[in-house]
This record gives C-alpha cells, structure tokens and sequence, in this order.
C-alpha cells in the first residue's frame, strides 16, 4: 500500500486524535473517516480537521505504523458501531417524521428519522442502513430474513 508523502503518527490525547508531523509543528486535532462509509469500509480513509477540512487521504489502514492503526482502528470502530436490527416492534410516521421501536444486539432502541429518501439506504437488494436523526446507524443485515411483522412496520417508514 502507498504511503503518505509526509511522515506523522497518530496518538490519542484525551478524548480525542491527534495527527503529530515527523518535520515538526503542532499536533492537530483530527477526526477520522471512511472516504466511503457504507460501501468502501477497509479502503481510503480521511483525516479531517474541526472545520472539516481534509488534512490528509490514507489509502487504507495498512500504511500506518502498529500503534497509529491501533489508534485509527480503535476510533473508526467508535465512530462506525452500527447496531444490527433484529426485528422492529413498531414503527410510525408523524408529520414528516418516521418513529421506530426495534430490537437490536444491543437491546431495544427507539430511534426518530426524517427523509428516508436520504438516511434509509439500501445497500444490497435485501440490506438496509437507516440512519436516525442523532446520526446513528442500524443496520438490517437481511430484510428478508425479519419476521413477516418486521417487515410490514418497517416498510410503513421506508
């Protein structure tokens, strides 16, 4: 995998990454990202500044040093959790907004989502990504292997 022209590591200082340069200067607070979220995961990834300014383009995690990718993995894992839908327990629309009560692995959730135009988006023919309004992702791994009820209350939203 190519390297990046400029030699840097990644540490984590606090609750945040940082980018520390090897031909000097200040480290920089950086927030790291998929170039290609949902379907390029493994591939490019973007460090961005607090003004989201790309800083940086990595072609993959390969190019980094064992600690700097423990440090990118770590946080790429936080950023991306994405909890998987087991089944949808109801699910409504209200004036523009879509309401859904579902299980996941992790539990039951209630999650609001508006335009599911732009934040319900199928992957596959039969894999969703639905993204709530406070920016966290569920995943339906197989649509057609939720239970028939699932199915209709979710199809009522999407």
């Amino acid at each position: 995998m190519q390297k990046p022209e400029r030699e840097f590591v990644l540490l984590r200082k606090h609750d945040q990454v940082v980018i520390r340069f090897a031909d000097g200067g200040d480290e920089l607070p950086v927030r790291l990202t998929w170039a290609r979220p949902i379907y390029g995961r493994g591939c490019e990834v973007s460090l961005l500044d607090e003004h989201k300014h790309e800083v940086l383009t990595l072609p993959g995690l390969d190019c980094l040093d064992v600690e700097s990718r423990r440090v990118a993995e770590d946080e790429l894992t936080k950023r991306y959790l994405v909890a998987r839908i087991k089944r949808v327990i109801h699910a409504e629309a209200h004036f523009g907004n879509r309401y859904l009560h579902v299980e996941t692995e992790q539990g039951v959730r209630r999650l609001a989502m508006k335009d599911p135009a732009r934040n319900a988006i199928w992957v596959t023919d039969d894999r969703l990504i639905v993204r709530d309004s406070l920016g966290n992702r569920f995943e339906v791994p197989s649509f057609s292997a939720l239970d028939p009820a699932s199915r209709v209350e979710l199809m009522k939203v999407i």
